[in-house]
């Protein structure tokens, strides 16, 4: 079916977008549009916004809510792989969500037992961590995406409003366990692009 539609459409043609420098300059050289996009990403993720101790004492502590401090089960882990979308893109791993959902039986089992580790560490592989950045030309100006396994994140917009620390705190006061918070800040910690 691929091959039908790939004769069909004909040759893909690659497209670049002109990227701008910080002055408002276009950059056309892929060279100097990998140096730019570097020196984006760096300022990026090296932003901190701030939540203040006035905004944080202002939130309730609520009690632990220890339902979330269970570990994840086979059954939940197998209905989360029932709910994956059909068709969609592989993750970094490759592996399209129809495959996982088609051979579900056999990877529940080494599936479980990884989250189950990571659980009990309450720490995330630097790979799992980890985004490829592409770039989506939209025609209005360029958008930077994050790839993370098969979310689609506008990172300027996720990176510019949240400060990680006050999360961490905000998760604290609101009752999230110890055990989802670390996994929740070992995720966030040194994610990279």
């Amino acid at each position: 079916m691929y091959d039908g539609i790939r004769k069909a459409l004909g040759p893909v043609q690659s497209k670049t977008a002109p990227l701008k420098s910080t002055t408002g300059e276009a950059i056309t050289d892929k060279g100097q549009q990998m140096v730019r996009w570097v020196e984006h990403y760096s300022e990026l993720y090296s932003r901190e916004n701030t939540v203040s101790p006035l905004a944080l004492d202002a939130i309730e502590c609520l009690p632990t809510m220890v339902e979330l401090d269970a570990e994840l089960t086979t059954a939940e882990l197998s209905k989360a792989i029932d709910s994956l979308a059909a068709g969609k893109v592989p993750g970094s791993d490759g592996i399209p969500p129809d495959l996982i959902k088609h051979c579900k039986t056999a990877l529940l089992p080494p599936l479980h037992k990884v989250l189950h580790q990571c659980w009990q560490e309450g720490a995330v592989p630097q790979d799992m961590r980890d985004a490829k950045i592409i770039t989506l030309y939209k025609n209005k100006g360029e958008r930077r995406v994050a790839f993370i396994d098969v979310a689609f994140i506008d990172l300027t917009k996720a990176f510019d409003l949240v400060s990680r620390d006050g999360l961490f705190n905000i998760l604290r006061k609101i009752g999230c366990p110890t055990k989802p918070q670390s996994l929740i800040e070992s995720f966030l910690t040194n994610m990279k692009g």
